[in-house]
Formats: structure tokens, C-alpha cells, sequence
């Protein structure tokens, strides 16, 4: 599940004004679909140089043109499809930093530097940017959870505490001579 996504909708009117924006950016010669030359001219735009293969593979994602409809269709199935990560999974390799509710940041950012998309510091400082990080250099595992997994609207609320009633207690019927025998023992 992508964070942000409303399930019953698809994208957000603000999701979808971005991908809007996004989508005009792209289409350079402005004909409503991206072509390869529009996607190499907006990839070149922010300094990154794409191969032809690397376009075509790019542009075979969408399954057709690339219109903005088709590109939002492909957004939705990649986020619901199995190139997502579960919230279980996610959760599951964060637990492998936790440390009684908390995450070392220092042997954090050393992951993200070194394994799978290796991060660069100033995305690692951006990120950590969002956080409040204590003086042993720890963060709260809940909270970086917050950044990468949708919660779910009853498991943001707190659960109120179930109120103590304490009930009465009977009192059995005692025999009035063993009521006699207490009170001469504890007299003693």
C-alpha cells in the first residue's frame, strides 16, 4: 500500500494535480503523449542522461501510449501490484534495527549508504531532518515507521484505558462463633 493512497479512489486531487504538473513538464512538444524524445529531454533537463534501451523500457511500462491517463492507470497498478513493498515487510526490516523501541541513526544512515539504493548524505540528512533524534544519537522506531508505512485511522487513536470498577465484595455469613474466635485472636 503506497502512503498517501486512498483506496476507495485511487490517487488524491492533489496526488492527481501533481502527476498533472508532472505529466505537462514532461511533454515537451505539448501533443498530449510523451514520446521518447519528450522523455530523454526531460530526463536530460534535470542532468540525467538516459540510454535508448533505458527510455524504451521506461515507456513499454505504460502498456500503450503515454497519455496522461495511461500514466496514472501504470502508477496505480505499480502501486498496488507486487513491486510495493508490504507494511508488514517494511515493519518487519525495520524491526531488525530496533532496539527496545528505537533505531541507532548512525548505524541507519551507514545502511542506507552502503546497501540496495545507496543513498547520498544529503538525502540521508534530509531525511533525518524530519526527525527528533536524542542526544545518544537513537530515534523512535514508531516514528520512523510513521514515514513509510500508512497507518490506519484506529491505530493512530490511543486506546483510552478501560476504567478500573472494582466490585463489591460480599461478605459471606459467618457463624457468630468463629466471628468471636477472630476477634479474640487478634486481641491477643
Amino acid at each position: 500500500m503506497g502512503k498517501g493512497r486512498n483506496e476507495a479512489e485511487g490517487f488524491s486531487p492533489e496526488q492527481l494535480e501533481m502527476y498533472k504538473e508532472c505529466f505537462k513538464l514532461m511533454d515537451i512538444n505539448k501533443d498530449g503523449n510523451i514520446d521518447k524524445n519528450d522523455l530523454r529531454g526531460a530526463f536530460d533537463n534535470v542532468g540525467v542522461l538516459m540510454t535508448e534501451s533505458e527510455l524504451d523500457d521506461l515507456l513499454g511500462e505504460i502498456g500503450g501510449p503515454c497519455t496522461y491517463d495511461n500514466m496514472v492507470k501504470m502508477f496505480q497498478e505499480k502501486l498496488a501490484g507486487e513491486g510495493n513493498d508490504s507494511d508488514d515487510l517494511i515493519i518487519q526490516a525495520f524491526s531488525a534495527y530496533d532496539i527496545e523501541g528505537k533505531i541507532d541513526v548512525k548505524m541507519f544512515q551507514y545502511a542506507l549508504k552502503t546497501w540496495g539504493d545507496k543513498m547520498t548524505k544529503a538525502e540521508i540528512d534530509e531525511i533525518f531532518d524530519e526527525y527528533d533524534v536524542d542526544e545518544d544519537y537513537m530515534v523512535t522506531t514508531k516514528e520512523v515507521l510513521k514515514m513509510f508505512v500508512q497507518q490506519k485511522e484506529e491505530e493512530k487513536k490511543e486506546p483510552e484505558p478501560e476504567p478500573i470498577v472494582e466490585a463489591p465484595v460480599e461478605e459471606e455469613e459467618e457463624d457468630p462463633k468463629k466471628k468471636k474466635k477472630k476477634k479474640k485472636k487478634a486481641a491477643k
